[in-house]
């Protein structure tokens, strides 16, 4: 996570239990939201402060077409999102 993109910015995972594990790199403070494909959130980390990491699990994903992103103010709309595939 910097500013303002993930890396890798497409991500493909198993059905089920999923954990992620975030590294800010960045210079500001950054989350990771996942929404599905009804625009709906099914999980969000904490807030990850700039230069700290975070093991975020999401304890049932189901198989489908996700997107994830930063909710902070302007981060989104400055391209921090990304696909997520659970098979």
């Amino acid at each position: 996570m910097t500013e303002f993109s993930y890396s890798p910015d497409t991500i493909s995972v198993p059905a089920g239990k999923v954990t992620f594990w975030l590294v800010n790199s960045g210079s500001v403070a950054h989350d990771l939201i996942i929404r599905d494909s009804n625009n709906n959130r099914v999980a969000a980390s904490e807030l990850i402060s700039a230069g700290d990491s975070l093991a975020f699990t999401v304890d049932n994903l189901a198989a489908g077409q996700y997107t994830f992103f930063c909710d902070q103010p302007g981060h989104e709309q400055s391209g921090m999102k990304g696909k997520l595939t659970v098979t």
